[in-house]
């Protein structure tokens, strides 16, 4: 090798080893001394044993049988043709460079390269890893940007849901969305308008320095409209708020169109003019989910006002009801009094008959002026028996008086003991016929009720009975028709039973005795309402009216065959 080639070699700055094609050592030149060894030109391929075990073969366009064996310099060196491979260089433990060897035949010599690709190959992995940076950084920002707009978007609509929980008028909830959009998008007005069959009215205007606007009618065209049906929103520069604008706007201005539907139904649309240009896909999702709220909220308005004019027709249905309720009470509570006045004339008419004669006799006893004891004796007898009719009249017109209460709609404390007395006065004309009253009263306390109510179902359950057992005297004859009243206080429910040894009901009318219009009475004798309505104040006392009903042994015709059983809660 002439001395210029071998100066040339000698001062590259890449580490350069050349060997003839015997593998004989030819030259190592400074860098190579520098970076590796320095090499005896005596020992051949040997000279690379001290080095050769810190290169590591990353890539090799060669194949070689002895993988494990393998030192790319040695490849390098025994090419037959041009070779290059990667190899890694052990400086220390977990240290090492990076280098491309290359080698190529040159007249009669091999020359082998060492190229340093530790620096580029770190400045190649620095700058993907500053790409991946930079792609996390504005992925990072793209998340944080869209972690702020939700955050504003989950704002807005708290606010709005606790605008919708703070109140259920329509108006404030549509006022406080549009100006909270209104600061969002930089609006230069903004207003809801209802949809009033395929058009629109202005409804609510945000500033209200615009509120001369409400009322307007908007017009669009087809495909606007279209959008709005579909519940699309519409975005269009214009110079005109709507198609029928008589005034222009002084500079183009985004028309953000949002309709507000609530189960396929189109309830309105909102309405934004705002100078920005572009709407963001964030600030388009935030449009969707106040849309929703505002749909919501608009509904729950609507269903509200629904519920309440429902509740208000119901209330006054019930009032009417209770209204009817009490009339048909009263009613049923005439049609009784009414079964009973002959009867009770007739008690009448007779301590008056007794009365009228007495007053004779004690005028013909006067009229003889002077009286003997005698004389005396009878007119005392005679007042005793007058005071004795006048008291049984008393009694009788009080008790009709006390029955034939319409307005005592307010609770009493009453004694039951007392109220079945009262009722007993006014039967006492269909009792005293060979029907034996039979009383078990209990010690009770007084109880709150309704008197006048109670006294109605105690006549009716005791008609029913006095009835029951004079239609089996009729059919069997003569025997010991008897009723039994009892009343008791039981696990603090008042109890109040009535026992007769009548007919008894039939099997077939068991279920039917407490519907209303249901009778076995003839045309003109009951109104099928008696039972009915009984039930009915019982229940009003927060109470329950059963009975039991068995037909009559007739070995045994004195037995009890029916009992009916109210009881009545003590509060």
């Amino acid at each position: 090798m002439s001395k210029i080639l071998r100066s040339f070699y000698h001062n590259l700055k890449e580490p350069v080893i050349i060997y003839d094609l015997s593998e004989n050592l030819i030259h190592c030149n400074k860098a190579f001394s520098k970076a590796f060894m320095k090499l005896d030109n005596t020992l051949g391929l040997d000279a690379l044993k001290k080095i050769n075990y810190k290169f590591y073969c990353d890539i090799c366009l060669l194949q070689s049988e002895e993988l494990m064996s393998y030192s790319p310099i040695i490849a390098a060196i025994k090419s037959k043709s041009d070779f290059t491979t990667y190899a890694l260089y052990q400086l220390e433990e977990r240290k090492y460079l990076y280098y491309i060897i290359k080698s190529f035949t040159f007249k009669k010599y091999k020359v082998v390269y060492f190229y340093d690709v530790t620096k580029e190959l770190e400045l190649e992995k620095l700058r993907k890893e500053n790409e991946v940076l930079k792609i996390q950084n504005l992925e990072f920002s793209n998340t944080n940007s869209k972690a702020q707009n939700q955050a504003l978007k989950m704002a807005l609509l708290n606010r709005i849901s606790t605008s919708i929980r703070e109140t259920l008028d329509a108006k404030s909830l549509i006022k406080t969305a549009l100006k909270e959009l209104s600061l969002i998008f930089g609006a230069h007005k903004v207003y809801y308008a209802l949809e009033a069959k395929e058009k629109f009215i202005t409804d609510c205007v945000y500033p209200s320095s615009f509120s001369s606007q409400t009322g307007e009618e908007l017009v669009y065209d087809k495909n606007i409209l279209k959008n709005i049906y579909s519940g699309k929103n519409s975005f269009q520069f214009c110079l005109k708020e709507h198609n029928a604008s008589k005034e222009t706007l002084k500079a183009p201005l985004n028309r953000i169109i949002i309709p507000v539907i609530k189960s396929s139904e189109v309830l309105g649309i909102i309405v934004i003019f705002t100078p920005k240009k572009e709407i963001g896909e964030i600030e388009k999702e935030l449009l969707v989910g106040i849309s929703g709220q505002i749909s919501s909220a608009i509904f729950q308005v609507i269903l509200f006002n629904q519920v309440t004019k429902k509740k208000e027709e119901l209330e006054s249905a019930i009032k009417e009801l209770k209204e009817t309720q009490l009339q048909l009470i009263n009613a049923e509570k005439m049609a009784s009094l009414g079964q009973l006045i002959a009867s009770v004339a007739h008690e009448i008419n007779t301590p008056l008959a007794s009365i009228s004669a007495n007053n004779e006799i004690s005028k013909k006893i006067y009229s003889l002026g002077e009286f003997s004891q005698d004389d005396k004796d009878v007119l005392e007898d005679l007042n005793s028996i007058d005071a004795e009719a006048i008291k049984r009249i008393s009694n009788l017109v009080r008790s009709l008086k006390r029955f034939v209460r319409l307005d005592e709609m307010v609770q009493q404390e009453a004694d039951i003991n007392q109220e079945l007395d009262l009722t007993l006065d006014l039967l006492k004309h269909k009792t005293k016929k060979g029907i034996k009253i039979v009383k078990n009263y209990g010690e009770i306390p007084s109880v709150k009720c309704y008197p006048n109510m109670l006294n109605q179902v105690f006549l009716n359950i005791l008609m029913n009975a006095i009835q029951s057992v004079e239609k089996k005297t009729l059919k069997i004859g003569e025997y010991g028709a008897s009723i039994e009243i009892s009343t008791q206080c039981a696990d603090n429910n008042l109890c109040v039973t009535v026992k007769d040894n009548g007919l008894g009901i039939e099997e077939k009318n068991k279920k039917k005795i407490f519907q209303a219009g249901f009778t076995t009475k003839k045309v003109g004798e009951g109104t099928g309402l008696g039972l009915a309505i009984c039930k009915k104040i019982i229940e009003k006392h927060k109470g329950e009216i059963s009975f039991i009903s068995k037909k009559q042994d007739k070995t045994k015709p004195d037995a009890y065959c029916t009992e009916f059983c109210m009881v009545i809660p003590l509060e």
